[in-house]
């Protein structure tokens, strides 16, 4: 143990015992002054990078705060321990974070409760936990949409589609897609991404190994968007269905790598577009 840590424990010690044998009549101030040391405490804790203690100190300030009836000065440092604790304890983090977001609503600042929802739920995706992670983007998204901050709300599920997808849960990526796809239709800062959220759609649906309901899909997507059918996008979805109709896996590889070759798939898509090539095999399989 450093220095530095050795004395910030020490005040912390000290602190603790006070608290509990200061009469009643001085409760504001010893509450005042015990989250003033706590604080100080926990910044040298945080220098000694002691990132469990120093979030247990800011624990202990949170909680000196809610004494004094300060509920958003609590939320702040219980956010500030949960940072503390991200670097060493995911759980005891995460467990903070629920605690701050409670608050928030409380108060009715949904906002803030949606960008701490984000952050719980990278901390979910963080740790492997996409069940997890896609239900706290899916409440961010809830709360950003009661604030009406809907361009926001969609990245939240556009998240949660990513995350449903991968899970292979196409159904609820298909309806996400399509969903904020429309929803970017009137808007001149969105609507150049639809044809990117409609191509994610197709291609989940295509990874269903319902053909039937790709071949309407991508009629819809055409009477939705007049000019997604002139856009790469729209070619190449059409392409893929017209490949798969005809359970043409090298043709459906061929226009899979001319399209990388202009605009470079990510990972998601290409997991898709493999998991499709699979069905195609399976089909020739089941034909012979």
């Amino acid at each position: 143990m450093s220095g530095a840590e050795a004395k910030a424990q020490e005040m912390i010690a000290k602190e603790d015992k006070k608290l509990t044998s200061w009469s009643g009549w001085l409760s504001g101030n010893k509450y005042e002054a015990a989250e003033e040391l706590y604080q100080k405490a926990a910044n040298q804790l945080k220098v000694a990078k002691s990132w469990d203690a120093a979030g247990a100190a800011l624990e202990k300030a949170a909680q000196c705060h809610l004494k004094m009836e300060s509920p958003y000065d609590a939320a702040s440092a219980y956010q500030d321990a949960a940072v503390c604790y991200k670097k060493t304890d995911a759980r005891r983090a995460l467990l903070l974070y629920k605690e701050v977001i409670n608050i928030q609503i409380d108060m009715g600042r949904f906002t803030a409760a949606a960008k701490l929802q984000k952050e719980v739920g990278e901390l979910h995706e963080a740790e492997g936990d996409a069940a997890a992670a896609m239900e706290a983007y899916q409440t961010a998204a809830d709360y950003y949409q009661a604030e009406e901050s809907h361009s926001t709300a969609n990245q939240m599920l556009l998240k949660v589609a990513g995350l449903a997808a991968t899970a292979q849960d196409y159904k609820r990526a298909i309806e996400i897609y399509e969903q904020v796809a429309i929803a970017s239709l009137d808007s001149n800062l969105l609507k150049f991404s639809v044809k990117d959220y409609l191509l994610r759609a197709g291609l989940c649906r295509l990874a269903t190994g319902d053909i039937g309901a790709a071949v309407n899909a991508l009629e819809r997507y055409v009477g939705m968007d007049a000019s997604f059918e002139s856009t790469r996008e729209g070619d190449f979805l059409k392409k893929l269905v017209t490949a798969y109709e005809e359970l043409d896996e090298d043709t459906f590889t061929d226009h899979v790598r001319e399209y990388d070759e202009v605009s470079r798939l990510d990972a998601q898509k290409t997991s898709l577009l493999l998991e499709i090539k699979n069905k195609i095999k399976t089909s020739q399989v089941d034909i012979t």
